[in-house]
Order: C-alpha cells, then structure tokens, then sequence
C-alpha cells in the first residue's frame, strides 16, 4: 500500500467514513505488518508508518474504542519493534543511512530555554544568562531563580496590591517556566509575553495579559478569580488547567480546557455576536474569530504537544506548521510558488535540528525544503 493511500484510508476511519472494502484493505495492511514485519527492509516507509500511526494512536486516547482498536495495538507495537531494529540498521549501514536523510547546506538549532523579565522601573533581566538565587526585591516581594530554572515570586500580604508591572517575554526561539507570586504555574512558548502587577492582584481578581501560546496551571482560590486577557478574550477560571493560543499572526485564538472549567468572554460586547461568551469542560476547545466563539472537541494531547517538547502535525497545512517553526527556530519563511496544498502528519522533538523536522515533513506530502542562512524555503 503506498503511503498516500494509508493515510488516506486511517484519515477516512478517523471521520468514520471509510467503507467496508477499504476497511478491510486496512486491516489487511495491518496483518501483512504483523506476518511479515522480519522479512520488511524498508527503513524510510517504516518511519513515514511510525509517524502517522502514532499521531492516530494519540487522537484515540480521547475517543471510545472501537473493534480495530486492539488490532491497531498490535500493529504499533510490531512496528515499534521494526523501529528498534531501524536502530541497528541505521548503525550497521551509514552509508545507506546518508543517503535516506537529506542533508542541507547549513542546519538550524532548536530553540533553548529562556526569556527576559522586565522590571517596573525598567530594567532587564536576561534569565538563561542570570544566575541561580534572587533576582530582584522590591517592598514584600523576591524574585527568585531556582536550580531547575525557573523564576518564582515571594511575597508578603502587604505587598498583594502592589500595581508594579512586570512582564516576562519569550523572544522566538525561547521557551520559558513561570511560577508566580499565587504559585500558579505558567509554561510559555516562544514568542509569547505575559503582562502582570508584581502583587498580581488587581480589584480583588488575578489578572494577567497573554500575548502568543501559555499552558496554565492555576492554583484554586474561590475568592480570588484569575483572569487571562488575551486579544480581545477574557479567561475566566477559579483554578484549573488549560491552554491559550493567542498569537496576533493567527485567524483565531483558541483556548484549549484540561482540567476545571473556565468562562470565555470576548471583551468587544458592543460589537460580538449572541456566541460572545462560553463556558468550557474539559476536551473543549474554544476557537475565538471575527467577534464570536465556536466550541469543538479535541485531543488536548496534541494542543499541548509543545508543552511536553514534541512538535506533533495532525493534518495540519503547511502554513500553519511553517508559523510554528518559524517562532521555535526563529527563521524567516519563504513561499516559492504556491504554498502545497496537502496536510501533513508525524511527530517530532522540539529539541532537534529544523532538518529533522523539514525531513518528515517531506515524507508525509507533497513539500520541498531549501535552507539559507536563517530563511527557509518551501516548494513543491
């Protein structure tokens, strides 16, 4: 079977509309893996395989199983084994192994942990390059640099409406961990920025300003609510888990719960539809565009994907994956031609070159790569 064909056949059984006759073509496919998975000595169709069942294995996490769910098991776990024995391949067979992979001219680094914490009186504190212990004091507050880290505030009760404003930016290729003074703790992606009072209380709420993608993990005060404003969208939550994706390049921003319930509200009242406000449970995602708020459900897993350092395509288009690496390795993109109008699958380490990443774009569609400098090129 090629491999446009089976993820043509696993897409179709996702949405349920595969027929009889290609349901039992994929079950076919699945029993030739599992009678012939020793005689196979196709590395680059193993990988492509590995790729695609495991984006489908991670979207049936959150969906009641169905009767070709144990065979999809077994078909993982044999190709699992044919993985490891990839292993072997690859290191008895360098010259082969050279040849699989493409190389480019120049590669790219992944993004690395840090960000830049600016002070209310204006100064700039570079956090991958300050050293562990305490940062900054100001009255009734300590900001601290842990061994794992991240930055953590200490503050005194006198000191919870100090309207001081902080805020802490991740610039594109930096990743970042906060926990602040409510011991919520916050992961933010690149190119994001939170915006907050040192004391982080404001009228009786916590309120913090988002710009790009944060997972929230809020600690529970029922007198206290916490507020997420992000581009014209409120958050509200009393302490739950959930992600926000608010990033000003994107058509919509999307709030993904995991935990809890939160209260979506979009700020313009005057001008939103009746859908201006929503209430999520968890598995909801709420996607906030053009003054309106539509509700779908989802596999949280691959939302949060970045958070867990994996880049994970799920019949995403190429634009939407390209803004991703863009912000992770900081590189310019550039369109030769139309953009490819397939959707691409496969799992990947945030923490590996871009040509790890370009490469299995590559073999799940219809996409070519060249790289110059900082600018990565798209064709077909």
């Amino acid at each position: 079977m090629k491999p446009q064909t089976l993820k043509e056949l696993l897409m179709k059984r996702q949405d349920g509309t595969i027929t009889d006759q290609e349901l039992a073509l994929l079950e076919k496919w699945y029993n030739h893996y599992a009678d012939t998975a020793k005689a196979y000595n196709n590395p680059e169709r193993y990988l492509s395989d590995m790729q695609e069942m495991e984006a489908v294995l991670m979207r049936q996490t959150t969906t009641e199983p169905i009767f070709l769910w144990p065979r999809m098991v077994a078909a993982a776990m044999v190709i699992l084994l044919i993985g490891a024995g990839l292993y072997f391949y690859e290191i008895k067979n360098p010259h082969d192994n050279l040849q699989r992979i493409e190389k480019y001219t120049n590669d790219i680094a992944p993004g690395k942990i840090g960000a830049t914490l600016t002070l209310a009186n204006g100064k700039k504190i570079h956090l991958a390059d300050a050293a562990n212990g305490t940062l900054a004091k100001e009255a009734g507050i300590s900001i601290n640099k842990t061994a794992s880290g991240q930055i953590e505030y200490e503050i005194k009760e006198a000191a919870l409406n100090d309207k001081s404003i902080h805020t802490l930016t991740t610039a594109k290729g930096e990743t970042y961990t906060l926990v602040l003074p409510d011991k919520s703790k916050v992961w933010m992606n690149a190119a994001s920025s939170l915006t907050y009072t040192a004391g982080l209380m404001s009228q009786g709420f916590r309120k913090i300003k988002l710009e790009g993608e944060a997972y929230f993990e809020i600690s529970k005060d029922k007198k206290h609510p916490f507020i997420v404003e992000s581009n014209g969208e409120q958050v509200e939550v009393l302490g739950t888990h959930f992600n926000v994706n608010a990033y000003p390049d994107e058509n919509a921003i999307r709030t993904t719960l995991l935990e809890g319930s939160v209260k979506l509200t979009l700020t313009d009242r005057k001008n939103a539809s009746p859908n201006g406000s929503a209430i999520l449970e968890p598995g909801q995602q709420a996607v906030s565009m053009n003054n309106n708020i539509k509700i779908n459900e989802v596999n949280t897993s691959l939302v949060t994907a970045w958070k867990n350092n994996k880049f994970i395509f799920d019949r995403l288009n190429i634009q939407e994956i390209m803004r991703m690496i863009s912000r992770w390795y900081n590189v310019e993109i550039v369109y030769e031609g139309p953009a490819p109008t397939d959707t691409f699958w496969g799992s990947v380490p945030r923490f590996e070159n871009v040509s790890e990443v370009l490469n299995t774009l590559k073999k799940t569609g219809n996409v070519q790569f060249r790289i110059e400098g900082q600018r990565i090129f798209v064709l077909r």
